[in-house]
């Protein structure tokens, strides 16, 4: 019984010290990222929020953009353990937006090597209800924002020959759902161009 119990305790503390290692990225059998310069857009809330928490741990250098200010600071706030991680207003579906934001954001921490395309909207409108202003915005956010940031910041991965490309997309990326068909339509679009440039690359 005793020997069961060591055992036992022995397994436990395996286990925390593997998730202690894979919080802090001081697990040696995964890659790390505390080289890297991520930029994560739609840092303000939920997932991107989430994301930006759990990178800061792991030690990189983190450019958070968002349109959001008051809450992409709360997020900024939350990685404060991290001196790296710095906060940049950008709307995404701006190309000068963009371009500032990335120019900000090497000024500050050096070539981008990690690109993260999490910002999204949803209007949640069923599709007759839809109006230009709302399918427009969709469209530019969830979708074509990808390609103005891949066109940012891939050059420079290229020419550092290293660099790693992220698109955030759903389920609603892979099938269609109901009151949701502009999301749908910009997430099919997201999947695809990752899809596409995965085979251009």
């Amino acid at each position: 019984m005793r020997k069961k119990r060591i055992w036992l305790l022995i397994v436990v503390l395996l286990r925390a010290a593997y998730v202690i290692m894979n919080n802090y990225g001081l697990n040696p059998l995964k890659k790390s990222l505390a080289k890297d310069h991520i930029f994560l857009t739609g840092a303000a809330e939920g997932l991107g929020r989430l994301l930006a928490i759990k990178l800061s741990k792991l030690g990189c250098k983190l450019t958070l953009s968002d349109v959001n200010m008051p809450e992409l600071q709360k997020t900024l706030n939350l990685c404060a353990g991290n001196l790296n991680v710095h906060a940049i207003e950008c709307d995404v579906s701006s190309q000068a937006s963009i371009t500032e934001a990335a120019s900000k954001a090497r000024q500050r921490l050096g070539d981008v090597t990690v690109l993260i395309n999490n910002a999204a909207v949803v209007s949640a409108v069923p599709l007759m209800q839809l109006t230009e202003a709302i399918i427009n915005k969709t469209l530019q956010v969830n979708t074509t924002s990808h390609l103005l940031t891949i066109k940012e910041f891939l050059p420079g991965m290229i020419s550092q020959k290293r660099g790693h490309i992220v698109a955030i997309a759903s389920m609603a990326g892979l099938t269609g759902c109901n009151g949701i068909a502009d999301y749908c339509a910009s997430k099919f679009g997201a999947v695809a161009i990752d899809e596409s440039l995965r085979m251009e690359l």
